[in-house]
């Protein structure tokens, strides 16, 4: 048996048809939605995606995985690379004006040893400094840095160039283009750098790259740049279901997984929290049984004024007890964010949304950090990931939802560490109505999952 290695693709070379079609088999999965196709419906499709064909082909960051099957049976294949590998030595990774953490030197000897690979690096770990020491280290060859936001590109554009003084930094968003043979680019301004980047890159990273998980332009990017032998994703929050958990793996590699946030909370790198689940009774009225969960949620979380008071009771009382406390508060829709800051209103209350320009941002978000007593920000998504405040001493999550991701991001925001404080304090809901109750026990256990002890009040 053999394994026939390109960047992209590989296939598996054999005379046993058993084995392919077990192995055709084993990587296969449910596609999400997929009762509802009409082609599953007429029995012209399985209804499964496949990450492995019936004549051995699969995504070449899948090859750990594969040997690893592969040798449970026996089978120990020749691997033939059939595109160009080039030994590069890297340079000095490390940036002087910072020191290193023991698992930030161990992921970025990881990423320029092993090629491939996810780094898991918890919100507050120094993820960007990560990326910096093997930008630097691999610096000299055509590079691209793919993100999903314009605000993280930004944000790191700046970081390497001002802060680690890298050369030849280039970026390109919308409008905005700076060439440079290590350029950060987002996803939706691909198409800028095709003629100069796309067949020429040898590295690949990709920011928060759980969110490319998914999508047909997303996945396309992932699975693009031939020359591409150094393909590093980056993540606080690696998807656990199967499927987008194989599209990154397959176009990225295997996971690494060297720091918990609850081990960085024990070493002091990040900041104890003390999570909090309010189980108070309150009200809402109209909720049935054949409500729509939209209906459920405006009714019960956006307009439902007994627990919207409880926040506010929340808010007073921690402006009561604690000098200097910086709250943020995040809400899923704006009608929830302006009915807060309505009730809170004292001009303590700064409320950032999407549309708001990057100067408006940074203006709401320095008055946050400067106010001379307590202050608030609320906001939704856009505060979720890319912006960093250490200050915050207090978050409320008015928002609810289930998902792993979005709750240990938005707890991230939070666990940063900042000399004004030593432990944060975490608010959350136990919300008892239909669909709610179990979004809210979802989220219990995603504390819990991560290490966090769980109060409920």
């Amino acid at each position: 048996m053999e394994i026939h290695l390109k960047t992209l693709n590989s296939r598996i070379s054999t005379d046993n048809e058993d084995i392919l079609g077990a192995l055709y088999r084993l990587y296969s999965e449910n596609a999400p939605g997929y009762r509802y196709s009409p082609s599953y419906r007429k029995n012209q499709w399985d209804g499964k995606i496949h990450f492995i064909s019936k004549t051995g082909v699969f995504r070449t960051g899948l090859l750990p995985r594969v040997l690893e099957d592969l040798e449970k049976i026996g089978c120990t294949p020749k691997l033939v690379h059939e595109d160009p590998v080039e030994e590069i030595s890297p340079n000095n990774w490390e940036i002087k004006a910072f020191n290193y953490y023991n698992y930030q030197k161990t992921l970025i000897n990881q990423g320029l040893e092993k090629k491939r690979g996810i780094v898991k690096s918890p919100t507050g770990s120094g993820k960007t400094l990560i990326m910096a020491g093997l930008v630097k280290a691999l610096a000299g060859r055509k590079m691209v840095i793919l993100f999903n936001a314009k605000q993280l590109l930004t944000q790191t554009y700046d970081f390497l160039k001002d802060t680690c003084r890298l050369p030849d930094i280039g970026l390109c968003f919308g409008d905005g283009y700076i060439y440079g043979d290590i350029m950060l680019c987002t996803v939706q301004s691909i198409e800028k750098i095709l003629d100069t980047h796309l067949e020429e890159a040898e590295v690949l990273m990709v920011d928060e790259c759980h969110e490319f998980a998914n999508g047909k332009t997303t996945l396309a990017a992932l699975r693009a740049f031939p020359k591409a032998q150094y393909r590093i994703g980056f993540t606080a929050t690696p998807p656990s279901e199967i499927v987008p958990k194989m599209n990154l793996e397959g176009s990225l590699g295997p996971l690494w997984d060297y720091v918990s946030t609850s081990g960085l909370v024990d070493t002091g790198k990040l900041t104890k929290p003390i999570i909090q689940l309010i189980n108070r009774p309150y009200l809402a009225s109209g909720i049935d049984e054949d409500m729509t969960y939209q209906e459920v949620y405006e009714e019960y979380i956006i307009h439902n004024d007994s627990r919207n008071n409880i926040i506010k009771d929340v808010v007073n009382e921690i402006r009561e007890t604690t000098t200097k406390s910086r709250i943020l508060i995040l809400t899923k829709s704006l009608d929830h964010g302006r009915a807060l800051e309505n009730l809170l209103g004292d001009g303590q209350v700064q409320f950032l949304q999407g549309s708001d320009s990057l100067g408006e941002r940074y203006k709401s978000i320095s008055k946050f950090r400067k106010h001379g007593d307590s202050s608030t920000l609320i906001g939704t998504k856009i505060l979720q990931t890319g912006i960093n405040i250490e200050e915050i001493t207090h978050f409320i999550n008015a928002r609810g939802m289930k998902s792993e991701i979005a709750t240990l991001q938005a707890l991230g925001r939070a666990l940063r560490r900042h000399d004004s404080k030593d432990k944060v304090f975490i608010y959350d809901f136990m919300d008892k109505e239909n669909y709610l109750k179990q979004h809210s026990n979802a989220r219990k256990r995603h504390y819990e999952k991560e290490g966090h002890e769980v109060t409920v009040l």
